[in-house]
């Protein structure tokens, strides 16, 4: 999606069936007034790592039916971009569920996340 190439997301790794990595720079513009990014980019970051993948996993389009983003250390323009590593947890002719963790170069696990998606049926 154009958000994903706005947000200057790049496919780190892709494993069929399992995960996808992704990375997105972090930026001055993304702070909140304490100098550390706010947390609806994270679930910016979470969403732009299952969509895609739900499109490649399935072949078609999906639609979020809820997502779930776990804060546990913030992240400033300092640590430069961070990694997102979604799993596939289960996945039907209906569904697709997702987790998902957030991690800082250094390894350092920044939020988790879960994510339901609907696979739509297309004639």
């Amino acid at each position: 999606p154009l958000s994903f190439v706005d947000l200057e997301g790049e496919i780190l790794e892709y494993n069929e069936g399992k995960s996808l990595k992704v990375s997105f720079p972090i930026k001055e513009k993304y702070n909140n007034p304490m100098n550390l990014t706010l947390g609806g980019y994270f679930s910016v970051f979470f969403d732009l790592t299952y969509g895609p993948f739900s499109f490649i996993e399935t072949q078609g389009p999906t639609t979020s039916l809820d997502l779930n983003v776990s804060f546990i250390k913030p992240v400033s323009i300092i640590d430069k971009k961070i990694i997102v590593e979604a799993k596939i947890v289960s996945k039907s002719k209906t569904f697709i569920n997702f987790e998902g963790k957030a991690f800082k170069n250094d390894g350092t696990l920044l939020a988790s996340s879960t994510s339901r998606m609907m696979i739509i049926k297309t004639k």
